[in-house]
């Protein structure tokens, strides 16, 4: 009789400690959080800004290539070779330049995104602890979460917040 209830009294317990559990949908949270919007518009800018500097560099370029085609059979063989190596050394320059913008470009992303993605969480955190949760998944398409019932999709209640808290900003 002792057993049977010990075993009543450990049931009890077991159904009353249930962990809550939810999930959230990582792909559609990011692409639709108003932080990663502005973030790509952003990034968008700088980047046809520089692109804007880069032709500025590469026009110029190509004008003395087919200045120096044009002129080169009536060159001597040292001017032609003085000419095809400064311009070399200036395509040399400009790929270096375009290098560079590509790397302040990337970094940049990388940064911003860190932090985005340190916010999701933060905010994540306290949405969990504030809806009593003991556990949120995230999901990416990728097998993280193979199956959740629909009823644990937490993803549009965590953007609407996120959301609410980026436009404070």
């Amino acid at each position: 009789m002792k057993k049977l209830l010990i075993v009543a009294i450990a049931l009890v317990f077991a159904s009353c400690n249930q962990t809550k559990v939810a999930y959230i949908d990582i792909e559609v949270l990011m692409k639709d959080y108003e932080a990663t919007k502005a973030l790509e518009t952003s990034l968008k800018a700088k980047q046809e800004v520089m692109a804007k500097e880069l032709d500025s560099l590469g026009a110029p370029f190509q004008l003395k290539v087919q200045q120096y085609y044009q002129a080169a059979q009536t060159m001597t063989a040292q001017k032609r070779a003085e000419a095809e190596q400064a311009l070399q050394q200036e395509q040399q320059f400009i790929q270096s330049k375009q290098q560079q913008a590509a790397q302040v470009l990337q970094q940049e992303n990388q940064e911003k995104s860190e932090i985005l993605t340190k916010r999701v969480d933060s905010l994540v955190g306290v949405f969990a602890k504030s809806k009593g949760y003991n556990l949120i998944f995230g999901t990416s398409g990728q097998g993280t979460v193979m199956y959740g019932d629909e009823s644990l999709n937490v993803t549009a209640e965590v953007l609407d917040i996120l959301n609410v808290d980026f436009s404070k900003e």
